[in-house]
C-alpha cells in the first residue's frame, strides 16, 4: 500500500485545480480541520453509480478512473478519463439534488481523497479571501467540465466517422498548442468515447495515415494537414 501522509497529500493537492493558488499552510489547516479519508478501490470497482446521492468530492491521489453512462442494453458510453490530482463529483455537489449524472469506476488500482461537501462548502475553515480563491477554482473546474461535454456533443453529432475522429484530434491539438500530442485513451477507450466500433476506428485511422492527413503510433498523434 502507498503511504499517503498529510505532506504527500498536500503535494498532490497543490497540483489540483481546486486548490490552485492556495498556500501549503492553508491546505494543511483544511485537511487538519477534520479527519480526512483516503479511499482505495481495485481496478474495475465502481465508485459512483448514476443517480446516487453524492455528499463528497473525490480528489485522485494515485490511479485512474473513467466517467461513463450505461445504456439500457448495458453498453458503456465514455465521457472522460481522470487521473492523479484531478477531481470528480464536483459539479454534482453543486446541484440541489446532489444526484450523480454518471457512473465512475477505477481502470487501475486507485487511491482518492474523500472531501465531505460540508467541509468544502459550509464550514468556516477558510478566510473570506481564501473562500474567494476556492470558489473561483470551483467555477474553473465546472467550466472545464462543461467545455469537455460541449466537445463530446460536437463530436458524437457528426455523421461521418472521419469527422468524429478529426474533430477529436483538433481539440487535442488546441489543448496542447501543438500538431504533435499524446491522447489519454487507448484504442478501445477512444472508440467508446467517439461512439464507434473499434475495428472501424482502426481502419479509418489507417486510411487517414495513408492519405497523409495524420501520423500516429499508439497514443502519439501528429496532424499533418
Amino acid at each position: 500500500m502507498m503511504d499517503f501522509n498529510i505532506n504527500h497529500i498536500i503535494d498532490i493537492c497543490l497540483q489540483s485545480i481546486i486548490f490552485k493558488n492556495m498556500k501549503r499552510d492553508v491546505i494543511y489547516r483544511f485537511l487538519s480541520s477534520s479527519p480526512y479519508r483516503v479511499i482505495f478501490v481495485e481496478k474495475g470497482e465502481l465508485i459512483v453509480r448514476e443517480d446516487e446521492y453524492i455528499d463528497y468530492v473525490g480528489l485522485i491521489l494515485n490511479g485512474e478512473v473513467n466517467v461513463c453512462k450505461y445504456s439500457l442494453g448495458g453498453n458503456e458510453t465514455l465521457y472522460s478519463k481522470l487521473t492523479t490530482h484531478e477531481v470528480f463529483n464536483l459539479e454534482v455537489s453543486c446541484t440541489p439534488s446532489k444526484k450523480s449524472f454518471y457512473n465512475i469506476y477505477a481502470t487501475k488500482p486507485t487511491f482518492f481523497l474523500k472531501i465531505d461537501n460540508k467541509q468544502l462548502f459550509e464550514e468556516s475553515i477558510f478566510t473570506d479571501e481564501e473562500k474567494l480563491i476556492i470558489y473561483r477554482n470551483i467555477i474553473t473546474c465546472i467550466a472545464n467540465t462543461n467545455a469537455k461535454q460541449c466537445h463530446k456533443i460536437e463530436i458524437v453529432s457528426q455523421k461521418s466517422i472521419r469527422d468524429k475522429i478529426m474533430i477529436y484530434l483538433l481539440v487535442q491539438k488546441s489543448n496542447n498548442n501543438s500538431n504533435k500530442f499524446k491522447i489519454s485513451f487507448d484504442r478501445d477507450q477512444l472508440a467508446n468515447y467517439l461512439c464507434i466500433n473499434r475495428s472501424v476506428l482502426s481502419h479509418e485511422l489507417s486510411l487517414m495515415q495513408q492519405e497523409g492527413i495524420i501520423k500516429f503510433k499508439k497514443n502519439e498523434f501528429e496532424i499533418l494537414k
